[in-house]
């Protein structure tokens, strides 16, 4: 096989609560994650140099070492002692905006070089291996419709999502993780107590029990130096949606409708501001392979 083309999907929190702060710096956490349709591609080929390289299309995204995608791909060699790849991305998913779009890509490349190299990984083999590059990692390699807990690396599957669309609403603004967890309100007993009943609701199909009970722990540190998702939750709310969250560590605005129109109808009325706006639906997948090339 000379070349592997995967579309790659966005995630989704549909509330997060932050249990606790882990010696080694990271954060224990409690989530509802799910992949939507909204998408980069990653294409991965045999590099001729052996030697890994990025290839970019789309602003403000690295193309070096620092890139995980890069990470993927000198992880499962390191694992695995497979050949190098030549990585090319092209970016829809916004750029530190709560959606996983780096963690999106580094999973594509995981699962495209386990197909291009026939590496034989099993699921749970490159979500260990994910685990390394980034938190949202292993949700990502399968994705779907899931619980996260530990760092986001312990995931229980769900039953798939439906009676759901959503509308995103993504700021001007980058939010780096590291600075929206240092601002979190942790160990609220509410917070956890609803992602355990909005895990009910999603196995019960109840999408507008799910939808009023949405709620993310980083949310109010993040609203402190980006107060456009404050205005963007009430605006959303004001169109009509069901219900509105902060995805991951934001900025990103999830606003929750009960069908395609009802989202439709309030993106179209977003206008006027700096926002990047999407209607999207529930996936039930992570990384889709489009293309083999012999």
């Amino acid at each position: 096989m000379s070349r592997v083309v995967l579309r790659v999907h966005a995630k989704i929190n549909l509330g997060l609560a932050v249990v606790r702060r882990r010696p080694d710096g990271y954060h224990d956490i409690d989530t509802l994650f799910q992949t939507v349709s909204l998408a980069d591609t990653v294409t991965v080929e045999p590099a001729p140099g052996r030697e890994i390289s990025l290839a970019v299309e789309g602003d403000g995204v690295p193309s070096g070492p620092s890139n995980l995608a890069w990470a993927a791909a000198s992880a499962v060699i390191e694992r695995t002692g497979s050949p190098a790849v030549a990585i090319s991305l092209t970016k829809r998913i916004p750029v530190a905006a709560g959606l996983g779009g780096g963690s999106a890509d580094a999973a594509g490349v995981m699962v495209g070089m386990n197909e291009l190299f026939g590496l034989g990984l099993s699921l749970s083999d490159l979500r260990g291996i994910g685990l390394a590059v980034g938190s949202d990692v292993p949700f990502l390699v399968g994705g779907g419709t899931a619980r996260g807990r530990g760092r986001g690396e312990d995931v229980e599957q769900l039953p798939a999502l439906r009676g759901a669309w959503f509308v995103l609403v993504t700021p001007a603004v980058e939010v780096s993780a590291a600075s929206a967890y240092r601002a979190a309100r942790i160990g609220l007993t509410q917070s956890a107590e609803l992602i355990r009943l909005n895990r009910s609701a999603i196995q019960d199909g109840d999408v507008p029990g799910l939808a009023r009970r949405l709620r993310n722990d980083l949310e109010a540190g993040v609203v402190l130096s980006c107060p456009d998702v404050a205005t963007i939750k009430a605006r959303l709310r004001d169109l009509g949606v069901i219900g509105a969250v902060m995805s991951g560590s934001g900025p990103t605005v999830v606003g929750v409708a009960d069908s395609e129109e009802a989202a439709t109808a309030a993106a179209s009325r977003l206008t006027g501001r700096d926002w990047r706006v999407y209607v999207v639906e529930p996936i039930d997948a992570g990384c889709r392979i489009v293309r083999r090339d012999l």
